[in-house]
């Protein structure tokens, strides 16, 4: 069974997928993510920070998108 916090993780991972934050050009601010998956925006900033680790997105003054490894990885999962 998933746990909370991976569930977190997927949501957002998802949510940047749907937006197609897939680039500095694209990216989506944290606080209207937060908004869009539900959840604070530090239990966001906190979910961005362990996916950065991750390498699954770049985080840049505020901003958050996709790496292609995560494109890559969410990919998997819908074939």
């Amino acid at each position: 069974m998933e746990g909370v916090h991976e569930s977190k993780m997927r949501s957002i991972m998802q949510a940047l997928h749907s937006l197609a934050a897939i680039d500095r050009e694209r990216a989506v601010k944290i606080e209207d993510l937060a908004r869009i998956v539900g959840l604070s925006v530090e239990e966001v900033r906190d979910v961005i920070n362990k996916l950065r680790v991750l390498g699954y997105v770049n985080l840049v003054n505020d901003y958050v998108h996709l790496t292609t490894t995560a494109i890559i990885k969410l990919s998997s999962i819908y074939c």
